[in-house]
C-alpha cells in the first residue's frame, strides 16, 4: 500500500512527480464550473457555502457522437479527487482516458491550503492516535463536499445560464455517477461512495483508507489499485524508529481491513507490478529526475494498466455496460498482480 501523504510529500520535494507526463489531448475540453451564480436570480436556491473553497472543473469530449441528431446523449459521470494538497490536473492521462471512454470527469479540488494543514503525526503513539482521528474526520468532510457538488450540479442542470457550463451540465447522466481518487483522494472517493449511494462505484488509487469506510467497508463496487511496495515485516512493525513503526502499522491495518471488507462485500484489489506511490501521477515535470523516471517502463506500464483496469471497472459498474473486466482479471497480465477479486454483492446496502 502507498505511503500516503508523508512519503508523497517527501518525494514531491526531492523528485517532483515521478510518472508519465502528457500534453493536453486536443479532443478533450475543460470548463471551470463555478459553484455560485450558475442560475442567475435562481441561484439563491442552490447551496453556496462551498463556492469559496472548492475548485470544480469538467473535462469532456469536444465532439459527442449523435449530438447533431437531436437531443444530446447523456454521459456517465466520474468525480475525481487528487492526493493530499494536490490538484486533479496531475492526472490528465487518466482523465483523458476516461473522457475517451465516454465519461464527463468532474474534478473537485480544495482551494484553501489550510485544508491540508494537518496530517497524521507519526512522532509518537499519542500523536498518531490524535491526528489519525482528525484525518478520519477530514476524509468524511471532503466526502460530503463531493455530495454537495453533485447536489449543485443536479440542481443547476436545468437552469444554468452560462453557455459552456450549461452545455456540460446538460450532458450529465446523474443516474450513472462514480468516483475515483488518488492517495488521500482515494480514501475520500471510497468514503464518498459509502456515504452517498448516488456514487455507484469507487476506485482508490494507492491510498490508505480514512473516514468510516476503512472500518465499515464499502457495500458498493470497489476497486483498490495499490503500488508494489512490500508489506511491512514484523521487524518494521516493532521498529524503534517511530515513523517506520507507525507507517507500517497503518499500512498493515489498512491492508487487513481492505481484504476483510472485500471478503464481506466483494471487490477488486490489484497491485501494479514494479510501481511506487508516485507512479500514479502523470503530468508534473517538476524536476529532471521526475522526467527521467517517467521514461521507465514501470511508469508507462502503470499509467496504461490503471487506465485499462479502472476503465473496465467503471464501464461495468457505473456506465452499466458489458466490459472486459472479467477477462482482464482472468488474464495473465505481467503488469498486474491480482490480490483479491470477487464480484460485488450488489444487493447489500448500508
Amino acid at each position: 500500500m502507498g505511503v500516503l501523504c508523508l512519503g508523497a510529500a517527501l518525494l514531491a520535494v526531492g523528485l517532483g512527480v515521478a510518472s508519465l507526463a502528457r500534453a493536453g489531448d486536443p479532443e478533450v475540453a475543460v470548463t471551470l464550473v463555478p459553484l455560485s451564480g450558475l442560475c442567475g436570480d435562481k441561484s439563491a436556491a442552490l447551496p453556496s457555502d462551498v463556492a469559496g473553497r472548492l475548485a470544480v472543473r469538467a473535462w469532456y469530449a469536444k465532439q459527442v457522437a449523435g449530438a447533431g441528431a437531436g437531443a444530446m446523449p447523456r454521459s456517465p459521470v466520474i468525480f475525481f479527487n487528487a492526493g493530499w494538497g494536490g490538484s486533479v490536473e496531475g492526472h490528465m492521462n487518466q482523465i483523458d482516458a476516461l473522457v475517451h471512454r465516454g465519461y464527463v470527469v468532474i474534478g473537485v479540488d480544495q482551494k484553501d491550503p489550510e485544508a491540508y494543514r494537518q496530517f497524521v503525526d507519526f512522532s509518537g503513539e499519542e500523536a498518531f492516535v490524535r491526528t489519525r482521528a482528525a484525518v478520519n474526520l477530514k476524509a468524511g468532510a471532503f466526502a460530503k463536499d463531493n455530495s454537495i457538488v453533485l447536489d449543485i450540479l443536479r440542481a443547476a442542470a436545468p437552469c444554468a445560464e452560462d453557455g459552456d457550463v450549461a452545455s456540460v451540465l446538460r450532458r450529465l447522466d446523474f443516474e450513472r455517477v462514480g468516483i475515483i481518487g488518488y492517495s488521500f483522494g482515494g480514501a475520500v472517493a471510497a468514503e464518498t461512495s459509502r456515504q452517498d449511494p448516488r456514487f455507484k462505484a469507487a476506485v482508490n488509487l494507492d491510498g490508505w483508507l480514512f473516514g468510516d469506510v476503512g472500518r465499515l467497508g464499502l457495500s458498493r463496487p470497489f476497486l483498490e489499485i495499490s503500488d508494489d511496495s512490500p508489506l511491512p515485516t514484523a521487524a518494521d512493525l516493532n521498529s524503534s524508529d517511530t515513523v517506520l513503526r507507525m507507517t507500517s502499522k497503518l499500512t498493515d491495518e489498512d491492508y487487513t481491513h481492505v481484504l476483510a471488507n472485500m471478503e464481506r462485500y466483494g471487490g477488486y484489489f490489484l497491485v501494479m507490478a514494479g510501481s511506487r506511490h508516485q507512479s500514479f501521477v502523470d503530468v508534473s515535470q517538476r524536476s529532471f529526475l521526475a522526467r527521467m523516471a517517467s521514461l521507465l517502463p514501470s511508469a508507462r506500464n502503470t499509467v496504461a494498466a490503471v487506465n485499462t483496469y479502472a476503465g473496465a471497472f467503471l464501464d461495468q459498474y457505473v456506465a452499466g455496460e458489458n466490459s472486459d473486466l472479467g477477462k482482464l482479471i482472468a488474464s495473465r497480465d505481467s503488469r498486474v498482480k491480482i490480490v483479491f477479486a470477487k464480484a460485488p454483492v450488489m444487493e447489500v446496502t448500508q
